[in-house]
């Protein structure tokens, strides 16, 4: 298995992407989307993003849950990456 990237990779490479500072793109990631998710799901709603996939409520044996779908377009891409990364590893 592949290592895992980190909040602190993620958020420097989006803030570099974005040309912004990376306490905005924190603050988003980790107070804003998360308190929006939560309320939304919380009152039974889904949150769909395009291009990244829907947050949906579900219910299980201890509770609420919350549920991930990723869109189509996020899953081909991620294919793509992987099979390019792979054509290049054999050569």
């Amino acid at each position: 298995m592949r290592e895992a990237v980190n909040t602190k990779e993620t958020v420097k490479e989006i803030s570099k992407r974005m040309g912004c500072y990376a306490k905005d793109v924190r603050e988003l990631l980790l107070e804003h989307f998360p308190a929006v998710l939560v309320e939304a799901v919380s009152q039974g709603k889904k949150v769909h993003l395009a291009g990244l996939g829907t947050f949906y409520p579900r219910r299980g044996r201890k509770g609420l849950r919350v549920a991930f779908r990723p869109a189509r377009g996020l899953l081909r891409a991620v294919q793509q990456a992987i099979e390019e990364a792979d054509k290049s590893d054999k050569i």
